[in-house]
C-alpha cells in the first residue's frame, strides 16, 4: 500500500515515531466513535496537509487496504472570501484527488456555523492540526473536550507536539501534494490581507525560497501582520505567477515585496542575537482573542481554521480571557526565554553531579533571561535530538552542555543535526583550529577530528581568552537558537564568559529582587498580605513564600 510503503521509508527516526503515535491516535479515535460522526477539519495549510496522509494510513492500517477517501471520515472546509485562491483551489484538488468529500461552509460566523454544521451530522470529534506553538495549542492534549459555550465535541489533535521541521520532514519524505504558496516564501498562511512571504526566505534578487528551507522553526510566522498597524506602501498580498498542480519543492524565482521588519525582535534576530524568531506575537494573540469572543474563524495552518475550533480559554495566548486578565504568553512578552538541555550518562547515573544546570540558571535569571525548561537527557542521539528540536521551537534560546568530547558516547553534535535536520560533517573551520592547536595536521587522530564535527551549516563565533587578546582554538558554536556548550564546568564557564555578552545584548531588562525573612511558623498566616501583593502588581512583580528553619522566607522579584 501506497501511503503505508512511504511512512516506513521517512528517513527521520524521531519523526517516523511521531508518525506512528498520531496515526494510532487516529485508530484509537476510529475505535472510540463511529466513523461518520468523526470529521476533519481540512484548511489546505500544512499541518491540515499532513492530517490529510496520517488519516489515510490510519484507515488502510485498519482496513487493510488502501482506498479512495478517508474510511468514511466527514471533511469540511469554512469558504472565506480572503483566503488565497491557491488555498481554495488546493482544497478543491484534495477533495477530488482523494475523495474526501468535503462540506464546503459559507456562514460567516464562524462559531454559528460550527453549530450548524454539529447539529445537521451529528459529528463527536473533529481531527485537527493544533500543535503546541500555535496561539490555541499551549493547554491541549491529544484528546481535549472542546470547552464551555462552545458546542460539545472532542477535539482530537494528532500532531499536537509537531514540530515546523516535524512538518517538512514528513511532506517531503511522503513526496505528496500541498499548497503551491509553500514554494513561494510563504511560511504560515492566514487571510490574503495578513500574509506574507517569510523575510527569513528572501534571497538577494528579491524572491524567496520555498517554506520547507526555512531552518529556525521558530521563524514560522513571521510573514503574519498585524492588521492593526499596517504599512505603508507594503501590498499585503504581492502577486505571483499562479502554479498548478502540487507544491514540491519547485525553484522558480518569483520576486515579493519585503515583508515588514517586527520592532526589535526582529532587529535582535537579523543580528544574531535571537537567531530563533522571538518576534511580535501580536497578530497570533489578538487571533485567539477575538476567536475565544466567537471571532471569524479565520483559516490558518494549523487545520482547526486558526483555533476557531478550540473554545475559549484554551491555549497559551488567553483566547476568551477577561479583559485585563494577565496569561503566561503577557509575562513571555516582558522577557526572554531559554532552556537547558544537559547531556550525559554518568549525570543521570548518579555518579557524578551537575553543576552546570544551577550556574547557567543563576547566570541567564542576572541578565533578564526566563529559564522555562532544564531537561536531563542519556548520551542517545534520539533523545538528545528530541529534547533539542521541541525545546528550539518553543524558546528563544536553547543551551546544551555536554556530550562534545572525542569518545564513543560523545554524541550531542549527532543529536543536534538530527534536531535541525542537517547532515553531520566534518567543519573545515574547525578542524584548521583542531591543527593549529595539536600541532599540525599530520597530529590529528580520528578522535581529534571527531571534535571538529557539527550540523552542515553551524556558526562558529570565535572570542578572546579571557584576561588575554589570544583568540580560542575552540570557538563558540551555534546553529539556529542552539548554543552548544562543553560538560567540563571550569570550560562552561570559559565559553559562557564569550556567550554572556551576546545575551546580555539581546536581554530585555534584568531582574531586581529583595528578600524577606519573618519570624513566623505559619504560612497561612500571610498568604492573604501575599494574593493581595500579586492581584494588585500583576506580572510586574513575583512573589515567593519558602518556610524555613524558625521562620519564612519572602522573595519578591520585579
Amino acid at each position: 500500500m501506497e501511503i503505508l510503503q512511504g511512512i516506513e521509508k521517512i528517513p527521520d527516526p524521531v519523526v517516523a515515531d511521531k508518525t506512528r503515535k498520531a496515526i494510532q491516535v487516529l485508530r484509537r479515535t476510529c475505535a472510540l466513535y463511529p466513523l461518520d460522526k468523526v470529521a476533519f477539519s481540512f484548511n489546505g495549510g500544512k499541518d491540515s496537509t499532513v492530517l490529510l496522509h496520517l488519516l489515510r494510513a490510519a484507515v488502510a492500517e485498519q482496513n487493510g487496504s488502501e482506498s479512495c477517501g478517508i474510511g468514511g471520515i466527514k471533511s469540511f472546509y469554512f469558504r472565506k472570501t480572503d483566503d488565497f485562491p491557491d488555498v481554495k483551489d488546493f482544497v478543491e484538488r484534495s477533495d477530488e484527488l482523494y475523495g474526501l468529500g468535503v462540506a464546503y461552509l459559507t456562514e460567516p460566523d464562524f462559531k454559528k456555523g460550527l453549530c450548524d454544521y454539529l447539529s445537521g451530522t451529528g459529528v463527536m470529534a473533529i481531527v485537527l492540526g493544533t500543535r503546541r506553538g500555535d496561539p490555541n495549542g499551549g493547554n491541549q492534549d491529544c484528546f481535549c473536550p472542546s470547552s464551555d459555550g462552545w458546542p460539545p465535541f472532542m477535539r482530537v489533535n494528532p500532531i499536537i507536539d509537531w514540530t515546523y521541521h516535524d512538518v517538512w520532514v514528513f511532506l517531503r519524505a511522503m513526496q505528496v501534494p500541498y499548497c503551491s504558496l509553500y514554494d513561494h516564501g510563504y511560511t504560515s498562511l492566514g487571510a490574503i490581507d495578513n500574509t506574507l512571504p517569510n523575510s527569513a526566505l528572501r534571497r538577494a534578487d528579491g524572491s524567496y525560497e520555498p517554506a520547507y528551507k526555512l531552518a529556525d522553526g521558530r521563524l514560522e510566522r513571521v510573514g503574519r501582520v498585524h492588521l492593526a498597524a499596517p504599512k505603508a506602501g507594503v501590498r499585503p498580498h504581492p502577486t505571483h505567477h499562479h502554479v498548478q498542480g502540487q507544491g514540491q519543492g519547485q525553484e522558480e524565482r518569483h520576486p515579493h515585496p519585503q515583508a515588514p521588519n517586527h520592532l526589535q525582535a526582529q532587529q535582535q534576530q537579523q543580528n544574531g542575537l535571537l537567531p530563533d524568531g522571538a518576534g511580535d506575537g501580536s497578530t497570533e494573540r489578538g487571533r485567539a482573542r477575538a476567536l475565544g469572543d466567537g471571532g471569524s474563524g479565520r483559516s490558518g495552518d494549523d487545520g482547526s481554521n486558526g483555533g476557531s475550533v478550540a473554545a475559549p480559554g484554551s491555549g497559551c495566548d488567553g483566547g476568551g480571557g477577561a479583559a485585563g486578565t494577565h496569561t503566561h504568553a503577557d509575562a513571555a512578552c516582558l522577557t526572554h526565554s531559554a532552556a537547558i538541555v544537559i547531556i550525559g550518562d554518568e549525570l543521570l547515573s548518579g555518579k557524578v553531579e551537575d553543576v552546570n544546570a544551577r550556574f547557567l540558571c543563576r547566570e541567564l535569571r542576572s541578565l533578564g533571561w526566563q529559564v522555562t525548561r532544564v531537561v536531563f537527557v542519556p548520551d542517545d542521539v534520539d533523545e538528545i535530538a528530541s529534547a533539542v528540536r521541541a525545546l528550539a521551537a518553543v524558546v528563544h534560546v536553547v543551551l546544551t552542555a555536554g556530550g562534545i568530547g572525542p569518545t564513543l558516547d560523545d554524541v550531542t553534535m549527532k543529536g543536534i543535526a538530527r534536531a535541525v535536520g542537517q547532515p553531520l560533517v566534518r567543519l573545515p573551520a574547525l578542524v584548521e583550529r583542531l591543527s593549529s592547536y595539536f600541532g599540525g595536521e599530520a597530529a590529528l587522530t580520528e578522535a581529534h577530528l571527531k571534535m571538529a564535527e557539527g550540523p552542515q551549516h553551524m556558526d562558529l563565533i570565535d572570542y578572546n581568552l579571557p584576561g588575554s587578546d589570544q583568540v580560542s582554538k575552540f570557538p563558540l558554536l551555534r546553529i539556529n537558537n542552539i548554543y552548544v556548550l562543553p560538560g567540563v564546568p571550569s570550560l562552561l564557564v570559559q565559553k559562557w564568559s564569550a556567550l554572556k555578552p551576546r545575551l546580555k545584548e539581546a536581554a530585555l531588562a534584568p531582574f531586581r529582587n529583595a528578600t524577606l525573612r519573618l519570624s513566623l511558623k505559619d504560612e497561612t498566616t500571610i498568604a492573604p498580605a501575599l494574593v493581595r501583593v500579586a492581584s494588585t502588581h500583576g506580572l510586574d512583580v513575583a512573589v515567593g513564600s519558602y518556610p524555613v528553619d524558625h521562620g519564612i522566607i519572602i522573595t519578591l522579584e520585579f
